[in-house]
């Protein structure tokens, strides 16, 4: 009988070392293959192998969505290199010193994927990106999934620098990230939304504001909250640092600015052309969705000169979904944009028309342009050649990346042609005229589906809804 037993305990050790030295070889040929693939590698080594985790939290009554809490913040050392360079290295973890600190970001997507996006602090200012100047050194960075079937953030933020929103535009980087010795797939390393004097906002330190309107005001200690019941939240200062002060001079001024578009002043307090400029890079990217938009807001200092103005475009999962209508922020009571583009001073619509006028031919030329560059770079062919690896490791079926820029190449096209077509027609303003937006239903990653009978998080008509089982 001991034997047996004996028998049955080797035949199961057996089993065990065999699956773990498969699981080896396996973990093996995909670091091989990732290395060959030829983008940079981001190499995160966590104290103790400690996973940055989260719990969620859903929405009270009345608000909208999934967001997270309890992060972890982990420790951990860094290292970015490119074809056996070092492009960055945070050295050891030590507080103060070096290292840094990582945690899972995010709201409802975050929720239902596998693959989490990070957010990174690094103990003190450097530039994960590797450049030269001194200047671009900060702590913020960000960590976002890219390695579905789109390039949508790379395309959005190339329109942010075309249209010069924020006077800034996030730099970032495609990287193959490993965790503790894990693949974990290919991400977009980019700079964060922050005050930075020197390379991102140029608020005021001690008198401006970055501020946000949330759809996810609901998970944040501190907001609040104007008339209308729009709801903000703090870029800068940090939320925890923020006084009650602070609170009611932007809740004054943003109650200010709307009453001045209600009685048509809001030129003398809201920077018209960030305004127009936003709506119609939003318009011309036909970004789907509106609550979720990332509506990031500045005030430079508080001085009476010193006017609100629209900052760097953000959240661009949801861009190429709108056809045939107008971006969803353009109609949707979420923001100002319905009561700029009817009020009594046309002064937001006369922007918007010239901005159009004066930027369209060669907005789209360039943006053409970037595309049919980008195809043929060394990133585009090192992502192709990675984008396997990602989906083998998340289990699913991604498209080329080939495929992603013929799309986009094809929706410029078109777009062009649709937005000469309305703007002429005044469907600018009559909007209700021209919005037909289909009713196609798309997940996350902005892939039609046929149906929603999954448990999951679904988009159509511009809004998110969320499917349970039944």
């Amino acid at each position: 009988m001991q034997d047996s037993h004996h028998q049955i305990v080797l035949l199961i050790k057996r089993y065990v070392l065999a699956f773990f030295a498969l699981f080896s070889a396996f973990s093996t040929a995909i670091a091989d293959g990732v290395a060959e693939a030829g983008l940079p590698i981001l190499n995160i080594i966590t104290v103790n192998a400690e996973e940055p985790t989260c719990d969620y939290v859903f929405a009270p009554e009345g608000a909208f969505g999934i967001s997270i809490t309890n992060q972890n913040t982990v420790a951990a050392s860094a290292t970015l290199t490119n074809n056996g360079k070092t492009i960055y290295d945070s050295g050891p973890y030590s507080a103060k010193n070096s290292g840094l600190t990582i945690k899972i970001r995010g709201n409802t997507s975050t929720y239902y994927s596998s693959k989490k996006p990070y957010k990174i602090k690094l103990e003190t200012k450097g530039d994960m990106l590797g450049r030269s100047e001194d200047k671009l050194a900060d702590k913020n960075w960000i960590l976002i999934d890219s390695g579905g079937d789109d390039l949508n953030t790379m395309i959005g933020l190339k329109m942010n620098e075309i249209m010069g929103l924020g006077g800034w535009t996030p730099a970032y980087m495609f990287v193959n990230l490993f965790m503790n010795g894990d693949y974990r797939g290919v991400y977009m390393l980019l700079e964060s939304i922050r005050r930075n004097p020197d390379c991102r906002l140029n608020v005021d330190k001690r008198t401006g504001y970055i501020i946000e309107c949330d759809a996810y005001w609901w998970n944040e200690d501190k907001y609040f909250a104007t008339d209308s019941d729009r709801k903000y939240t703090f870029k800068y200062p940090d939320e925890e640092d923020v006084t009650n002060q602070q609170i009611d001079y932007i809740r004054q001024t943003m109650n200010t600015v709307e009453q001045t578009i209600a009685d048509g002043t809001y030129p003398d307090y809201i920077d018209v052309n960030s305004f127009a400029a936003w709506l119609l890079a939003h318009d011309i990217l036909g970004t789907y969705d509106s609550g979720g938009a990332n509506i990031y807001l500045t005030k430079f200092d508080n001085t009476n000169t010193s006017k609100i103005t629209l900052s760097t475009l953000w959240d661009l999962g949801s861009i190429m979904k709108s056809e045939d209508c107008w971006a969803r922020i353009h109609t949707d009571s979420f923001f100002y944009f319905d009561q700029l583009i009817h009020n009594s001073n046309n002064t937001f619509i006369s922007t918007y028309l010239e901005l159009w006028n004066k930027k369209s031919n060669q907005l789209f030329d360039k943006m053409i342009q970037f595309l049919n560059d980008f195809s043929v770079s060394s990133t585009a062919m090192a992502l192709a050649k990675s984008r396997p690896y990602d989906a083998q490791r998340w289990g699913y079926e991604a498209s080329t990346v080939e495929e992603n820029i013929q799309q986009a190449l094809a929706w410029f096209t078109y777009r062009k042609q649709w937005m000469n077509q309305h703007i002429e027609t005044n469907n600018i303003i009559n909007y209700q005229l021209s919005v037909t937006a289909s009713l196609k239903t798309y997940n996350l990653k902005g892939q039609i589906v046929n149906n929603a009978n999954n448990t999951g998080i679904y988009i159509q008509n511009g809004k998110k809804f969320i499917q349970r089982l039944r």
